[in-house]
């Protein structure tokens, strides 16, 4: 089985504070690597979006409490397994974490109207934005 990667981040409980570690999972890089190639490259993203996020949104699960959402935009995503492109204007990168900062899931989703650093909808899927990022 693969290691688990661990990295830092801003502390959604402390944002202004000291950063915290985040684990992306050994079991989750390893099957992401056998079965969509594309999905794998792009754990470089959830890097950079977890390195320079631009907002955080609580409350994102709903049958287990807690939960975090970092929310970013690259410059670059693979659409394919060797292909790189600029990241959609149109879209913003979602990384899903539990209350132990540990990460499940990543997507690109249609990003909000008003605020396009935000996922569409947001107000009514997660409990609140916690923290936005002034740069």
């Amino acid at each position: 089985m693969a290691r688990d990667f661990l990295t830092n981040t801003i502390n959604p409980k402390d944002p202004d504070g000291p950063w915290t570690g985040v684990t992306i999972p050994g079991f989750l890089i390893e099957r992401c690597y056998k079965d969509n190639p594309t999905r794998y490259q792009n754990f470089r993203v959830v890097k950079t979006v977890l390195d320079d996020p631009k907002r955080i949104f609580s409350g994102v699960r709903v049958y287990n409490q807690g939960g975090w959402c970092y929310t970013g935009r690259p410059e670059q995503w693979h659409i394919r397994e060797q292909v790189t492109a600029p990241f959609p204007a149109h879209l913003v990168f979602a990384v899903y974490l539990n209350p132990n900062m540990v990460v499940y899931e990543f997507r690109a989703e249609v990003a909000d109207e008003e605020d396009p650093m935000s996922p569409r909808g947001w107000q009514d899927r997660y409990g609140g934005l916690i923290w936005k990022s002034i740069s």
